[in-house]
């Protein structure tokens, strides 16, 4: 069994079970909760409120977005370096204190560059940053497929998203409110924007605190292979090279849109910066409220079962987006808008658990820093060619528009009659149908790894719907006492487990 080494004292002989390696899980959560932080102030709509702000465009939104990605590349010297000193605390930690480092950059831009330079200074600094950050997580990756115990890692990594996301929910409410009145005190909306991104990147470094106390894992010796065989390996392994064929082409679907959602509802539906976070938070509550229900299934289910009823839900969240900006009415707008949201936070927390535990559970032991690396550098160019394209895409497609009329007219009374528009694309909302296509088609790339046991995704959705019912009953009680009205909480899911046909029992997997 693997000896956990580096610890903190008396941690030199902890071995397999929750209790013994009590003290890391701890510091691995409160990591979580200093990356969730950082993560809600330093990136998402708030950074791309900053990037707007200095004068970005579509397409460089989409670069924005696409600067991570690009970067995982950097993959390859990355387990190079891990496979021949098996230091993955160290090569975590150090690139991680100077990508975090150089993050404080982005806080003079305002007034230490004319305004035609800040953009790409912009752009040079997150570079360095998403750089230092890939170096980092190719050791974090199989550092923690050795770390967590293998019989609850579904259910401990969906605890750390569950409080890391219900303490950086309300800080990033909090942060919107904040970038919208600080702008009117300041005078300044950059001057807003630099305070609430401050604190993000303070988070970063006092979150290098917890993770530096995480427990290294030992890993067993092995001959030194080439670079070649440790990235070949997992493409020689049939059940990996499905999975990645599917996290690829899932990833390519989900950042044709994410990138667009906050340009979505700041231009388009012309929401305030305090609205927009405000859905989001009320997206990371709802999977805060569903993710212990998620990781006690997956560990009980398959998890590519788990995954595939997921990506059917995000996929119908996706889908709602074009109605909204079908609708006229403010109130009506902000009503869709919110069901989007809790749907997305509902099937996102699914997806971004089994994403995550679902090579980790497919990778070996010892060999899981190459494996995790292929997946990443797959899953990085899907992520860094789908935004440019968007982001190319939408400033043409701002002048495009797609329109259904049904009209009902009469001889007998014109200038009367009745007109539908069913049908009423123009702008982003070409991305998101693009975003369902081809997430559909990763749906069923992923019916292509086979499976250990067979699993009834209907099951899987009355599980959830249990587990739900047992763990959050107050929450939704405190709401109403009608159990019809309560129902009303579950019914995506209910509508989603509707959707799927049952499995057939062909022997396979």
């Amino acid at each position: 069994m693997a000896r956990l080494a580096g610890g903190a004292p008396g941690t030199s002989a902890l071995t397999g079970t929750d209790g013994h390696r009590h003290p890391g899980i701890l510091a691995y959560q409160l990591d979580g909760v200093c990356s969730q932080i950082r993560d809600a102030l330093l990136s998402g709509p708030l950074l791309v409120g900053y990037a707007l702000l200095l004068g970005a465009s579509n397409t460089q939104v989409g670069l924005l977005a696409a600067l991570g990605p690009a970067t995982q590349i950097l993959q390859l010297p990355a387990v190079a370096f891990i496979e021949r000193h098996r230091t993955r605390r160290a090569l975590c930690w150090w690139p991680a204190l100077v990508g975090r480092t150089t993050a404080l950059g982005v806080l003079v831009l305002p007034w230490a560059l004319p305004a035609g330079a800040r953009v790409p200074a912009l752009f040079g600094i997150l570079l360095i940053v998403a750089a230092f950050a890939t170096v980092s997580s190719a050791a974090w990756n199989p550092w923690m497929r050795d770390f967590l115990p293998e019989e609850s890692r579904n259910r401990v990594v969906a605890r750390r998203m569950a409080i890391a996301t219900s303490i950086g929910a309300p800080l990033a409410l909090g942060a919107g409110v904040a970038v919208d009145r600080l702008g009117v005190a300041f005078g300044s909306p950059a001057e807003a924007y630099v305070v609430v991104l401050g604190i993000g990147a303070l988070a970063g470094l006092t979150g290098l605190v917890p993770l530096g106390r995480i427990p290294d894992v030992e890993t067993p010796p092995s001959a030194r292979r080439p670079w070649r065989d440790v990235i070949g390996a997992p493409f020689k392994d049939p059940r990996f090279r499905a999975l990645v064929a599917f996290l690829g082409a899932w990833t390519f679907a989900g950042n044709l849109c994410a990138p667009f959602f906050t340009v979505y509802l700041l231009r388009r539906l012309g929401l305030p910066m305090t609205v927009v976070l405000g859905a989001t938070v009320l997206s990371q509550v709802t999977g805060v409220l569903v993710l212990r229900a998620w990781g006690a299934v997956a560990d009980r289910f398959q998890t590519l079962t788990v995954l595939r009823v997921s990506c059917l839900g995000f996929l119908l969240s996706v889908a709602g987006w074009p109605i909204a900006g079908m609708l006229h009415t403010p109130w009506l707008v902000l009503a869709v808008v919110a069901a989007i949201h809790v749907l997305a936070g509902l099937a996102s927390a699914g997806v971004t658990l089994t994403t995550g535990t679902v090579a980790m559970e497919l990778a070996p032991r010892g060999q899981a820093a190459g494996y995790l690396a292929t997946n990443a550098i797959v899953s990085g160019i899907a992520a860094a060619l789908a935004p440019v394209l968007a982001g190319v895409g939408a400033d043409w497609l701002q002048a495009q528009r797609l329109s259904v009329t049904v009209a009902w007219t009469s001889a007998l009374e014109p200038g009367q009659g009745l007109a539908l528009h069913p049908i009423d694309l123009r702008g982003l909302d070409f991305l998101f149908v693009a975003t369902v296509v081809v997430g559909l088609y990763a749906v069923h790339r992923i019916l292509a790894v086979p499976e250990r046991k067979a699993g009834d995704r209907r099951a899987v959705v009355t599980a959830l719907l249990g587990e739900i019912r047992e763990q959050m009953p107050q929450p939704v009680r405190a709401l109403t006492t009608v159990p019809a009205v309560r129902d009303l909480a579950y019914f995506p899911l209910s509508l989603i487990g509707s959707l799927l046909p049952e499995r057939r029992r062909t022997g396979r997997g």
